[in-house]
């Protein structure tokens, strides 16, 4: 009842556009189709050289999309979640995560089937793989409530059968990374990430995920102990990124 009446005074639109929609929180059809924009990102030498199956952005920062990450990771608006599930199962669909070995450009630019780093052989075999989200430092988890990237990723790539684990811990406290220029972000980052207890990496595909990516430099970090730890293979994946 309380629903009926909510839409009745207060009918849902969709975040971008305006538009009425069908349910609340989510996306019209059209702004959909133009959000989800999988694309392999631009990386240095030293992350091409550990993200042997690329880093991937599902849409570029902008508009009501960076709108919803934001409410949903600064304001606790767990309300978003089931449009932006919908947002990151329609972009994963869409990424090299099964089939051979495609194309590469030197700078690890393409477009999704260009990326290697399948989970299944050319005999059509599963490949262990596991998804590992960016970790909080446990005193911002207590103050937020949540893991904004493992709250995104979980649902959507449980239907693909790749379970999120929590691999990594956030060993010490970093100053926010929003206006540090590239070189002071890597050295706030350096030594904060850790392979937690029990974090089985070792002989597996992994896929870190994050909310989005700026310069990079946390998915560097986390791919470094996650090689270090015997991952065969490291890919990233960020709901969206400003990078084109």
């Amino acid at each position: 009842m309380f629903d009926w009446v909510l839409d009745l005074l207060f009918p849902p639109r969709c975040p971008v556009c305006g538009r009425y929609t069908e349910r609340r929180d989510t996306w019209c059809d059209s702004c959909f189709a133009g959000l989800v924009k999988p694309h392999r990102l631009p990386v240095d030498a030293e992350m091409y050289s550990l993200f042997d199956g690329g880093v991937w952005a599902l849409g570029v920062y902008e508009a009501g999309l960076r709108d919803m990450l934001r409410q949903l990771k600064y304001d606790g608006r767990k309300n978003l979640l089931p449009g932006l599930h919908q947002y990151i199962a329609a972009g994963v669909r869409r990424l090299p995560l099964t089939g051979g070995h495609g194309r590469r450009t030197e700078t690890g630019n393409g477009s999704p089937g260009d990326g290697q780093g399948g989970l299944i052989d050319r005999e059509g075999r599963r490949q262990a793989v596991v998804a590992v989200p960016v970790p909080l430092h446990p005193d911002r988890l207590r103050e937020r409530g949540f893991n904004q990237s493992e709250l995104l990723f979980r649902e959507p790539l449980a239907a693909l059968d790749i379970p999120l684990q929590g691999a990594l811990v956030r060993c010490r406290a970093t100053t926010p990374q929003f206006g540090l220029t590239a070189a002071e972000r890597s050295r706030n980052l350096q030594g904060a990430f850790a392979l937690a207890d029990g974090g089985e990496v070792a002989g597996k595909k992994v896929i870190i995920v994050d909310d989005i990516m700026t310069t990079g430099t946390t998915l560097l970090e986390c791919a470094r102990v996650l090689k270090s730890a015997g991952a065969v293979s490291v890919m990233g994946i960020v709901a969206a990124s400003g990078r084109k």
